[in-house]
């Protein structure tokens, strides 16, 4: 038998709480029998969905395409979420292996929803308002299995809150693993980023959060056994905020859009696409002054740290289509509401905000300090790809 992989994908876990994981007792096996790989750069932008796309194609998000969490829609107090696999312009890792004959399973993996490739799906979906979760989940991903076990592991739910939808999507990967014996399962487990959003990193429910994590890891590591490679990865960090601020609020004072209480805009002559750590400016038809004008007048703010790089907006996906990007100083954060206490999508090279990658089995030096390492590991241990 070929070897097997299980990546799991602790969601906003950075580098920094590797101390904290290395005394919990399945992190510190698999560090013991491996290697780990510690302040790794995340790719731009660090939030979720464009990570994991990059994780699956082994590019940025600016050759991948999937440059956001959510699409771009002003006005639109909720945007729609990017979970859509047939978004990405580069093969997914799920498509090669089926090129290989490998059977993949995925739960609650982002940009996974009507991939055809992944044996058994549980897509992670964000829901539109009035929509259904289940019908929503049954529609973009595999039936059977999720039909399976929402009958068996329905009560551990209490609608999408943490941890209780992690513990249900580990007992969905623990009900596949044990159905269909995979040969590559992709996990996302994102208690701790929602945790650490709502109470700060540092904080003591982050604390707890990884404790049962540390769990999580173990159940899955023994039900896949000996014969599977173990790959755990942080796809971000968190950076602890004590005030929002909304770029839009300074086109509204210049004229260039109408701005409402919900944070929706009209009207607007341009736009600002906020991520939390760094904002985007989308042109509708202002001139090369106006955009000027504009530009000093966002630098002006004592929230903006500075303007995007030529090379961070060509990594990001947004070079083309915004006229420039910024990025909040610490402490600071782009959005209509302060609802937050700790939040990313921070350029890559902030303090404290790198992220890790640990392997089960020893593992040679890396050639990058990139978390796209991952991908090149992946590759290597599945044997779907040759030259990278």
């Amino acid at each position: 038998m070929g070897k097997k992989l299980l990546l799991v994908s602790f969601d906003a876990v950075g580098s920094g709480e590797l101390a904290a994981l290395q005394e919990l007792p399945n992190f510190r096996k698999i560090f013991s029998r491996g290697r780990i790989f510690p302040d790794m750069r995340t790719v731009f932008i660090s939030n979720t969905y464009p990570v994991h796309a990059s994780i699956v194609t082994g590019v940025t998000p600016g050759e991948h395409g999937l440059i956001s969490n959510v699409m771009l829609q002003p006005q639109n107090p909720k945007p729609w979420w990017n979970y859509d696999s047939r978004l990405l312009k580069e093969p997914p890792l799920w498509d090669l292996a089926a090129k290989k004959g490998l059977k993949t399973a995925a739960v609650m993996w982002p940009v996974t929803a009507y991939a055809k490739n992944i044996r058994w799906n549980v897509p992670e979906i964000m829901v539109r308002e009035g929509e259904s979760q289940v019908c929503a989940n049954l529609r973009t991903g595999s039936k059977f299995i999720q039909l399976y076990s929402y009958l068996r592991h329905r009560s551990l739910l209490r609608g999408i809150e943490q941890p209780e939808r992690d513990r249900y999507a580990v007992a969905n990967m623990l009900d596949i693993i044990k159905i269909g014996h995979p040969d590559l399962m992709l996990m996302h487990l994102t208690a701790y980023d929602t945790l650490c959003h709502v109470h700060g990193r540092g904080s003591s429910e982050t604390l707890e959060a990884l404790k049962e994590m540390d769990s999580f890891l173990g159940v899955l590591a023994e039900a896949c056994g000996k014969n599977t490679t173990v790959i755990a990865f942080s796809d971000h960090a968190q950076l602890n905020v004590h005030k929002a601020v909304d770029p839009n609020r300074i086109l509204n004072m210049l004229g260039y859009l109408d701005y409402h209480e919900d944070g929706t805009v009209s009207n607007e002559r341009a736009v600002f696409k906020n991520e939390d750590g760094s904002a985007f400016c989308f042109n509708r038809d202002l001139d090369p002054e106006q955009i000027f004008l504009v530009r000093d007048a966002v630098l002006a703010d004592p929230a903006v740290e500075r303007l995007l790089s030529e090379k961070e907006m060509r990594e990001s996906g947004f070079e083309g289509k915004a006229a420039f990007g910024i990025c909040a100083k610490p402490g600071f954060y782009f959005r209509a509401a302060n609802i937050e206490k700790a939040t990313h999508g921070y350029p890559t090279d902030y303090p404290d905000y790198k992220v890790f990658f640990a392997i089960s089995e020893p593992w040679p030096d890396l050639e990058t300090d990139s978390i796209l390492e991952v991908t090149k590991a992946a590759w290597k241990v599945l044997g779907i790809r040759d030259n990278f």
